[in-house]
């Protein structure tokens, strides 16, 4: 059975990543800082007949890494499929920004990813493939006014994204960098908005079935970043 790492599962993006790797046959190890984001994921995984784990980490920090990456190797196997949905946000005018929030953003967003690739890519490697997808953002491609902690942090993990890919994709491992342009439909977003549009919001399972589609490209057609937005959304 092969073996995907989702990181940052909480209930959007990250739980329907989990869903959609198990749809597909992978046994699936969460990692999250918080039990209660990630531990109904994983029973809705058995629950269904699959395999999961759930190993609280925390990404920014290289040893809880590579301890999570073990413990589920133990457990479920050499793994084969890294989603990468970590996030610091930051958002602060710029003058009055703590520049600790930069920090923050770039740890999760970048160093999150490096210390995760670099623990599961040795078992890709071996296997002769594998799939890594980066969960980026608008603010890899411009940085707005306000927002120059998630600017920094998405643009880098946007150039992550694209040196992975010069250097693996020879190797067999496919790398893409998803960029989500809009607001996700969340349970936090629909409390703070309930009566916004369904369409001008970006259902998690629509992401999810996005990057299962990049994950079944043939190696001869592979994408390296693909978009997704509502139609509505000014771009």
């Amino acid at each position: 059975m092969e073996v995907a790492i989702v990181a940052g599962v909480g209930p959007g993006t990250g739980a329907a990543l989990a869903r959609a790797f198990a749809r597909e046959g992978y046994a699936v190890g969460l990692l999250s800082r918080h039990a209660e984001s990630s531990e109904p994921v994983a029973a809705e995984i058995h629950a269904t007949g699959g395999k999961s784990l759930f190993v609280a980490t925390d990404v920014t920090n290289r040893q809880s890494v590579n301890d999570a990456v073990a413990k589920i190797r133990a457990q479920l196997g050499a793994v084969t499929a890294v989603a990468h949905n970590a996030s610091g946000y930051g958002r602060a005018s710029f003058l009055e920004m703590d520049p600790e929030q930069v920090r923050q953003s770039f740890e999760a967003n970048v160093m999150g990813a490096v210390f995760l690739t670099q623990a599961a890519i040795p078992d890709m490697i071996k296997a002769g493939h594998g799939f890594i997808a980066l969960t980026g953002a608008t603010a890899a491609l411009r940085g707005r006014a306000g927002f120059a902690p998630l600017a920094i942090g998405k643009a880098g993990l946007r150039m992550l994204g694209q040196s992975l890919a010069r250097e693996f994709h020879p190797q067999g491992i496919h790398v893409v960098h998803v960029i989500v342009d809009g607001q996700i439909d969340t349970p936090k977003l629909r409390a703070r908005e309930p009566n916004r549009s369904s369409e001008s919001v970006i259902p998690p399972d629509a992401i999810a079935d996005a990057v299962i589609a990049c994950l079944k490209q043939p190696r001869n057609a592979w994408s390296q970043e693909i978009d997704i937005r509502p139609a509505v959304e000014t771009f």
